[in-house]
């Protein structure tokens, strides 16, 4: 059998689940001023039109930020969930594991005493 295989490894779904984060903490204001700076660059004569339009883009872009922000934090608490589901699972199946062998061992011994007398 191959020993190279991928192991789990929860530090790096936390760096994942932390960088999701960060991304989305930045995300709101990426969008807001890239639509805005948009908006600003209209060609249009007069000053009034065209901050109307920055302004309407910069709110188009926070609602998109905002979204693109919700979709990243969703799958980080979806990583999340993961890792703590795994974590549980592994220590019911330790502890399950743990109480099998003490019951193997203790049906072994009273075999072994009734044999030696």
């Amino acid at each position: 059998m191959n020993e190279d295989h991928v192991k789990y490894d929860y530090q790096l779904i936390q760096k994942f689940a932390d960088r999701l984060y960060a991304e989305a903490n930045g995300v709101v204001i990426h969008s807001t001023v890239v639509a805005t700076m948009v908006g600003i660059i209209t060609h249009v004569q007069t000053i009034g039109f065209v901050l109307v339009c920055a302004v309407v883009a910069g709110g188009m872009g926070y609602v998109r930020g905002r979204e693109k922000a919700f979709t990243l934090k969703m799958q980080a608490q979806q990583v999340l969930c993961l890792m703590s589901t795994e974590r549980n699972t592994r220590f019911v199946a330790v502890s399950v594991s743990r109480r099998s062998a003490e019951a193997v061992l203790q049906s072994d011994r009273p075999a072994e005493q009734g044999a030696a007398s």
